[in-house]
């Protein structure tokens, strides 16, 4: 069972995080349920791209920019885009349905200094080939991209997929795939489904005027049964993995209990998991990234995971990874030539609306973007864009 006094309440902060949302294009080559974003605004020009770098550098101050849309794989100017940032000092990771991803685009990618991508693969997508695929049967498309980026080698890659209560059941094939490819794979995030409910049908904008909820793809969509919550998708992957234990989270702005974000590092090889990174294996880490970097972290690479032994003295869940590690050593004394990896699980709980019309958010939230030099929640950026500001839904009666 949960709780969060087991868990290290991530210090980030809106001033302090260590991830920049950077949103540089709507233009999509794909429709995914669930997708915030609409195409209103088509291609950021890249010289207000380089201001919002900017901006983000002076007030946010990250360790590294997630480059998202939008696909921003079909923005003209990507590689030049990539290699601002990292002349910034900061790290380059692109979010993107991957369509586009080519091994040509990807080398160019990597001389500019991409440092890692975010790939999204749903059962829900309007993917060309593989429509009506489960998650597990998408496994393969998700082995193909990993094969591409680990053959190209020195990038990170983490795949991501939406949660719905159909396809919650199918958890368990993602996680173990995964698993399977933990060399590879240095991370998965589960992200549960919100969209508009069927009695929540007049919204109030800015300025107290009604707005017509159809503009916004979430409130378009209509949902009556369930959603799928963090505890739910957190058991159901802890009876597929028992090694598996978050070690942090987020909580939510409104509601106590939510967890918005919750995160866990795993430590194993591909022969299998060790254990997880614990409570203050994290705060160490995330105190120390900070104490010599500059800025808490995000993304770590695969060959993190042979370090993490490094913080046995504070944290008894890596004590425990450790010592199942000596006992595979002691059965397979092969084994101390292979790596050892570290894979990111999270789960990401998407905004909850409340009775009252106002939305449980992600408290801290990692993925803020720019909207007229303002940082505001990326997920809601077509509210401000389309009514000036944030809308409260409420009950049609």
């Amino acid at each position: 069972m949960l709780e969060k006094r087991d868990l290290y309440r991530l210090p980030w902060s809106m001033n302090d995080n260590p991830i920049a949302w950077l949103e540089v294009t709507d233009v999509c080559n794909m429709h995914c349920d669930g997708c915030y974003r609409q195409h209103l605004e088509g291609h950021k020009p890249l010289e207000q791209i380089k201001e919002e770098v900017l901006f983000f550098k002076q007030w946010r101050n990250p360790d590294n920019v997630s480059i998202a849309g939008g696909d921003p794989l079909v923005h003209p100017q990507i590689l030049d885009i990539v290699a601002f940032i990292r002349q910034q000092g900061l790290k380059p990771v692109i979010l993107t349905n991957a369509l586009a991803l080519t091994p040509k685009l990807l080398r160019e990618l990597k001389r500019a200094g991409v440092a890692g991508f975010t790939i999204h693969i749903d059962s829900r997508q309007e993917r060309p080939h593989w429509a009506g695929k489960g998650e597990g049967k998408l496994n393969a498309l998700r082995q193909q991209y990993a094969d591409m980026i680990a053959r190209e080698g020195g990038m990170c890659v983490i795949f991501n997929s939406t949660v719905y209560p159909e396809t919650f059941h199918e958890i368990p094939e993602v996680v173990r795939w995964g698993q399977a490819n933990i060399g590879r794979v240095h991370g998965l995030v589960f992200i549960t489904y919100r969209a508009g409910t069927p009695d929540i049908n007049v919204a109030v904008g800015p300025t107290a005027q009604a707005v017509d909820l159809d503009q916004l793809s979430y409130t378009r969509q209509r949902f009556s049964g369930e959603f799928v919550t963090s505890p739910q998708v957190y058991q159901i992957i802890k009876d597929t993995l028992p090694e598996y234990e978050p070690s942090c989270y987020l909580g939510g702005t409104l509601v106590h209990s939510s967890y918005k974000w919750l995160i866990a590092a795993t430590i194993g090889t591909r022969h299998g998991v060790y254990g997880s990174v614990g409570k203050k294996g994290m705060e160490v880490a995330q105190a120390g990234h900070h104490w010599f970097a500059g800025t808490y972290l995000a993304y770590l690479s695969s060959g993190a995971g042979r370090a993490a032994f490094l913080l046995w003295p504070w944290d008894r869940a890596i004590r425990r990874a450790y010592g199942q590690r000596l006992k595979d050593l002691l059965v397979h004394p092969w084994r101390v030539f292979e790596g050892v990896h570290m894979q990111s699980i999270a789960i990401i709980q998407a905004p909850d609306l409340q009775p009252n019309g106002v939305a449980d958010m992600c408290d801290s939230c990692p993925d803020m973007t720019v909207w007229n030099g303002r940082l505001i929640n990326s997920c809601r950026m077509d509210e401000y864009r389309l009514f000036g500001g944030l809308i409260t839904v409420v009950d049609r009666t």
